[in-house]
């Protein structure tokens, strides 16, 4: 009888064990899936090209000492390639981002037309992608320049020239879009 209560004891270890075990393994599951979601959704923060250089904390913006018109000019030209640069597949996304850029005025004046175009987008077969040539950098506007083209499937059927000009405001150190505008030839 001591050997058969040992074998149902040993039993019942490995039991408990078998459950600790897919209990964690559950957890880790759910923890790794709800890290790549917010890491996913989670707003990215400009860090200037310099932090590593400063004793403590970097004020960025037009008026601050360590702004340079090249830092700007690359935030501008990214800014201007998210509401540029899309496919039927990617629209929604580089759109979001595009929106998550603005200060809450320009997001109230134009977010919802952005939102508006994106179904139509979706279901045309149009890819479109800017080509930056060059920028103009004045305080705190930046110009970015550059051609436009434009696919239906395979064939190309836009190739023209464009000129973005996007105005920028500070909020605790962060350039946010305030400005967005095509120019007129």
């Amino acid at each position: 009888m001591k050997y058969l209560n040992a074998l149902r004891n040993q039993w019942i270890a490995a039991r408990g064990w078998m459950f600790c075990t897919l209990l964690l393994a559950g957890l880790l599951i759910y923890l790794l899936q709800s890290y790549v979601q917010l890491s996913a959704n989670m707003p990215t923060r400009l860090v200037p090209y310099d932090l590593h250089l400063m004793d403590g904390p970097v004020e960025v913006g037009a008026s601050a000492d360590y702004t340079d018109a090249s830092y700007l000019t690359e935030i501008a030209i990214a800014d201007a390639q998210l509401h540029s640069n899309w496919t039927p597949r990617n629209v929604q996304k580089q759109y979001a981002r595009f929106q998550n850029r603005m200060t809450p005025a320009l997001y109230a004046k134009v977010g919802n037309d952005l939102q508006a175009r994106i179904p139509d987008l979706e279901k045309s077969e149009r890819t479109q992608a800017l080509f930056v040539e060059g920028t103009e950098a004045l305080d705190d506007t930046v110009r970015v320049y550059g051609r436009l083209r434009a696919w239906h499937g395979t064939e190309q059927i836009e190739d023209e020239s464009v000129s973005y000009r996007v105005r920028y405001s500070f909020s605790g150190g962060v350039p946010y879009v305030a400005g967005f505008s095509l120019e007129d030839k």
